[in-house]
């Protein structure tokens, strides 16, 4: 399965990444063996392989969401640093609110 040029381009827009002319190249020579051998791999037998479930996670031992004091120095250097800030919150680009496509 060979993948177009604007085949990659879409697959780039749906992920949200900006890809220059050199990297659009390196991705369309990338990814045709990639989704080969995924073809590859979906063509074996796993009818006897069991079924299988990820282990549980035993409760208790997620640590808590819970904010965390670093050196003034280390903070400002962010703020300093980030695009988009308002106060002490960094502001970031919502998911869906300039869809790109």
């Amino acid at each position: 399965m060979a993948l177009t040029r604007e085949d990659v381009l879409q697959l780039a827009a749906l992920s949200r990444l900006s890809l220059s002319e050199e990297e659009l190249k390196k991705m369309e020579s990338t990814l045709d063996p990639i989704l080969e051998y995924v073809g590859r791999l979906s063509k074996i037998d796993t009818k006897d392989v069991p079924e299988t479930e990820a282990a549980p996670v035993p409760s208790g031992e997620l640590r808590l969401d819970v904010p965390t004091p670093v050196e003034e120095s280390f903070r400002r250097a962010v703020l300093k640093n980030f695009p988009d800030h308002q106060a002490d919150l960094l502001r970031v680009p919502g998911v869906f609110e300039n869809p790109k496509g």
